[in-house]
């Protein structure tokens, strides 16, 4: 019966500890189920981390007592369990002494507030530091990347946070270098179609009064976080960035949609609709028919799209491959197949997509 229970009992730990993602649905983390006293993270960040790391550590110190009570629920008893108990119930007794000196003295002892100390100017409080870490954190432009079950970074326009279950790390973009120090590929499919490259980046301070850290970051959310960053990553010579499959797909589009003839156009182009960045530089335009592009089975004829020119390359290349892989269909047939133009969903293969150029006046 104690070994069921044992077994039991880790794996509950381990559930409460590193939650999976069906105790995430239901609730079942420490931060949901005390969320009415931590507060929002979103409107006081400093705060609520604050009691999240303390009550975390506190109930995390209560696991191994909590194992003693379900054995003696479970039935077993044993000569060693008084002593067990005890010893048990000196980790988080002495926990919970630590955790008092935290609030105390204003919180001076307080890892956070300690972390937050070298961003106080001369003369000034950490609670300012806090307040203005805090507004930055509610703006909607901040980046947040999740780096595992208990772990994300957050990049706001001045700081970048790391947090942890047990501890936050922050440091201001201007205080620091980001440099990549190693890179390791994983292959999603057995055929090595689909592959996700993770990256390990130190924060190097600028300064001997902050503290270094690290995090690891797949290689497409690095991506998304570069425009948020003040200084771009420094990747040296002997590490190679991979492109994901979507990036490897879109070069290989734009070299067929190269091929194809120009199209035309009087008029000066405009931006793309879809980023609103790049002009728009592709024309829907039908070339092929039965005799000269074979139809799977299963796929509709090529139409004549009557749209005027509204997308760029990548956009374009980008929708077919989010329609390709929503098909189910292996990375290597995605140019054999067929989409929709996203405006008026008339069908075309790639030989329909041309480069568009304004006419020289």
């Amino acid at each position: 019966m104690d070994v069921l229970i044992t077994l039991f009992y880790i794996l509950f730990c381990i559930c409460v500890i590193y939650p999976p993602t069906e105790f995430v649905s239901a609730g079942f983390t420490i931060p949901l189920m005390f969320e009415n006293w931590l507060g929002s993270e979103n409107v006081n960040f400093v705060g609520y981390h604050m009691k999240r790391i303390t009550l975390t550590l506190f109930l995390h110190s209560a696991l191994p007592l909590g194992y003693i009570f379900f054995l003696w629920v479970g039935g077993v008893t044993n000569p060693w369990m008084m002593a067990c108990t005890y010893l048990a119930a000196i980790i988080p007794l002495l926990m919970s002494l630590k955790l008092m000196t935290w609030w105390e003295k204003e919180k001076q002892d307080n890892p956070i507030v300690k972390m937050l100390k070298p961003f106080v100017p001369e003369g000034g409080d950490w609670r300012i530091v806090a307040a203005n870490l805090n507004i930055e954190f509610r703006n909607v432009d901040k980046v947040t990347v999740h780096l595992g079950t208990n772990s994300k970074l957050v990049t706001t326009e001045t700081w970048i946070i790391k947090v942890c279950l047990y501890s936050i790390h922050a440091i201001k973009q201007s205080d620091c270098t980001l440099v990549a120090t190693s890179t390791d590929s994983h292959n999603l499919t057995p055929a090595g179609e689909d592959e996700i490259q993770f990256i390990t980046i130190e924060v190097i301070p600028n300064r001997p009064d902050l503290k270094q850290f690290s995090f690891r970051i797949s290689a497409a959310a690095l991506r998304d976080l570069q425009p948020r960053l003040l200084h771009p990553v420094r990747v040296p010579d002997h590490l190679t960035l991979q492109p994901t499959l979507i990036e490897r797909f879109v070069m290989v589009f734009k070299q067929h949609v190269d091929e194809n003839p120009i199209y035309y156009v009087d008029q000066e182009l405009e931006l793309c609709i879809g980023c609103m960045q790049s002009p728009a530089d592709v024309k829907l335009s039908k070339r092929c028919d039965a005799n000269t592009v074979p139809v799977l089975e299963g796929q509709p004829q090529c139409q004549q799209c009557n749209c005027r020119v509204l997308w760029c390359c990548l956009c374009i290349a980008r929708w077919w491959a989010a329609r390709a892989g929503g098909a189910g269909s292996a990375p290597a047939a995605w140019l054999e197949g067929r989409c929709s133009c996203p405006v008026c969903r008339a069908v075309f293969c790639v030989r329909d997509v041309c480069p568009a150029r304004a006419r020289a006046s």
